[in-house]
């Protein structure tokens, strides 16, 4: 959860403060002059502040940590199919597309070695 949480809190900093600055590394599409798609990617990185928060806070917390884990791996598997639902929309799997589904198949999978270890 650690790696999770870093990894989520680093994205969501990005996307909410300097989301021009994220597409800049192809981590988020270029919304300089689009201020209704900005709000979405700096929406998207709150909730990833936020998952990033209770992963972490798992840490000192371990009454969390389940919660923690459930979260990711829900926010992960929503994401995903909302990457689905809009390659579908656009007939391709555009560099945005692929970006959602490589982002989220991350979180998923730190995740889900997270729940393994806890057994």
């Amino acid at each position: 959860m650690l790696l999770n949480g870093g990894f989520r809190l680093g994205y969501g900093v990005g996307a909410l403060l300097a989301p021009s600055g994220m597409a800049a590394v192809r981590f988020a599409p270029d919304t300089e002059d689009r201020p209704d798609a900005r709000l979405f990617v700096r929406g998207f990185g709150a909730h990833q502040v936020a998952a990033a928060a209770l992963a972490l806070g798992s840490r000192r917390w371990r009454q969390l940590e389940r919660p923690a884990i459930l979260a990711a791996v829900v926010i992960d598997a929503v994401d995903m199919i909302s990457a689905a639902v809009e390659a579908r929309a656009r007939d391709q799997i555009d560099p945005d597309v692929a970006g959602g589904f490589v982002f989220s198949a991350a979180g998923l999978a730190t995740a889900a070695a997270a729940m393994g270890a806890q057994r």
